[in-house]
């Protein structure tokens, strides 16, 4: 729900910004852009911490909740704790690091969203093949071939009895 919201928030924040409600400086940006890059570094710890629970079948809930906490404590100094500190970085730096970590967010973000997306088809593709397997195991056993047997004895019954007619 918190990421949610400070992702909401990140949005009107970009919206105000163009016009003349809010003027933020280009250090506030920088440290909202390292706030940003907390956020999206959690996602893909978590991404990666998820695929490894799953490879190995454990559950690592208690890891992901305080990793969570540091992260989003992380982000929220960055735009509380960071502003207050007197850092003397010239306008150049502040826009070049600013940048340098908006861009690598934003590769993050959207190399996780393909990695995400791979994961999601590569586990309905499993199963839809396990389900596959399943119904063939079925349909070869006793069971299965003793319906089929008689599901086409009945069809059988029923086209010889259409032929007579």
């Amino acid at each position: 729900m918190f990421t949610k919201a400070v992702g909401v928030g990140f949005i009107v924040l970009s919206v105000l910004r163009l016009t003349p409600f809010i003027n933020a400086t280009g250090k506030w940006l920088f440290y909202v852009s390292i706030a940003a890059f907390f956020l999206i570094l959690y996602d893909l710890l978590e991404f990666i911490i998820e695929g490894i629970a799953v490879k190995k079948g454990i559950k690592l809930n208690k890891v992901l909740i305080y990793l969570r906490s540091i992260f989003l404590g992380c982000g929220v100094m960055a735009i509380i704790v960071l502003p207050n500190l007197k850092i003397n970085i010239s306008v150049k730096e502040v826009n070049a690091l600013s940048d340098a970590f908006t861009l690598i967010s934003l590769g993050i973000a959207i190399t996780l969203i393909g990695f995400k997306t791979e994961r999601a088809q590569s586990s309905s593709y499993n199963k839809a093949r396990t389900i596959n397997n399943e119904v063939r195991e079925f349909l070869n056993s006793v069971e299965g071939q003793s319906i089929i047997n008689e599901h086409v004895g009945k069809r059988i019954l029923g086209n010889t009895q259409q032929v007579k007619s």
